[in-house]
This record gives C-alpha cells, sequence and structure tokens, in this order.
C-alpha cells in the first residue's frame, strides 16, 4: 500500500514537473518514464489490495476484541456497582438502628430527669406550704400578734406557691432544651447517613469512571 502511494507522488511530482507548450496548457511529458511508473503501479496494487483486505479483517477481530472485553468492563462495573450499594444500605440500615437506639435512650433519660424534677418541684412545695402553715398556726395562737401573722402567713402560701411555679418552669424548660437537643443529635445523625451514601454513590461513579477511562486508554 505504501508504494502505491509513493508511485502516485512520482506520477504527479512527473506532472507538475513537465515543461509546457508554449501557447497551450498542454505539456511535455516523459512517456516512457510515466509508462514505466504506471506499470509499477498496476503491478503494486494487488498486493495493496491484500493488505487493505488483512487491515479490514484485523480491524473487525480488534473491533469485536474490544467489543466483548467493553461488555466484561460493563458487568464487572454492574457487580461491584451492586455490592457497593449493598454495603452502602446496610452500614444504613446500621448507622439508623443506632439512632434509634440513641433517640431512645435520650428520650428515656430526659423523661427521668424530667419525672424527677417534677418529684422534687412537689415535694418543696409541699414542704414550703407545710411550713407556711406551720408558721400561720403558731403566729395565730399569739394573740397579739395575730394580724401580722396573718399576713405572714399569706406571703409564706403566696411565696411557696410561686416557687412551685417556679420550679415547674424550670421542669418544662428542661424537658425543652433536651428534646432540642435530641432533634439536633437525630439531625447530626442523618446528615451523616446522607454524607454516606453520598461517599458511596461517589465511589460508585468514580469506579465506573476509571474503567471506562482505562478502556478508552487501551483502544
Amino acid at each position: 500500500m505504501k508504494r502505491v502511494f509513493e508511485i502516485l507522488d512520482e506520477i504527479i511530482g512527473s506532472v507538475e514537473s513537465a515543461k509546457g507548450v508554449p501557447m497551450s496548457s498542454s505539456a511535455l511529458l516523459n512517456r516512457p518514464a510515466l509508462l514505466d511508473l504506471l506499470d509499477d503501479l498496476r503491478d503494486s496494487f494487488p498486493g495493496a489490495v491484500d493488505d487493505a483486505r488483512e487491515i479490514l479483517q484485523q480491524r473487525d477481530e480488534i473491533v469485536q476484541s474490544a467489543r466483548a472485553e467493553a461488555e466484561r468492563v460493563q458487568q464487572v462495573s454492574t457487580d461491584e456497582a451492586q455490592a457497593l450499594v449493598a454495603d452502602a444500605r446496610k452500614h444504613a440500615d446500621s448507622t439508623l438502628s443506632a439512632a434509634s437506639a440513641e433517640a431512645d435512650r435520650i428520650v428515656a433519660g430526659a423523661h427521668a430527669e424530667a419525672s424527677a424534677l417534677r418529684e422534687r418541684a412537689h415535694a418543696d412545695a409541699d414542704r414550703l406550704v407545710a411550713e407556711g402553715k406551720q408558721e400561720q398556726a403558731r403566729l395565730v395562737a399569739e394573740h397579739e400578734v395575730h394580724r401580722a401573722a396573718a399576713a405572714s402567713a399569706d406571703r409564706i402560701v403566696a411565696a411557696a406557691d410561686s416557687e412551685a411555679r417556679r420550679l415547674q418552669l424550670e421542669a418544662d424548660d428542661y424537658i425543652d432544651k433536651r428534646l432540642l437537643t435530641l432533634g439536633d443529635t437525630l439531625h447530626k445523625l442523618l446528615s451523616t447517613v446522607e454524607r454516606g451514601r453520598e461517599s458511596v454513590r461517589s465511589r460508585a461513579d468514580s469506579h465506573a469512571g476509571e474503567r471506562a477511562s482505562a478502556f478508552g486508554q487501551g483502544g
């Protein structure tokens, strides 16, 4: 095939370098040399055709081999991706289970602490009310300070009621804060799960891209 192109280049060069006939577009050619080149061209064609056929056959074999390799790489990539997805789901399920258990533990702890606060608040309120009543009874028994005793007793009772309300509000506020913390914890855990899933998908896409790139370079 290379010889065919070389002969054609020589023929073109002979025509381009031929001397022109004055007053016309014709040219003077070296007939024997041109005929020799044409004979060489005719003799070279069978070999060039055989070379072309061999190249076409090799091309078909290369294409078939490339297709088979592409199918194999695709199957391997699919299997690996499915394995990655399965691992990601397993990890996500495990993470969610752990998050649920942690959430249950935090909620149970918050309820327990809230109950303890309520009990202490009621106990303190009862104690203050009892002390107020005792003080009121003592002051009432003292006739000369009856009015002062009544006023003092009323203040003590009012203070006890106020303290009971304050403790109740503190208990409710504590429960609210713990539940807010629980919500933040669950949000962070869910964010961690989503980042894990995104990382798995990114690795799967990266493996697929690397294999596709390797196949392209090999081709």
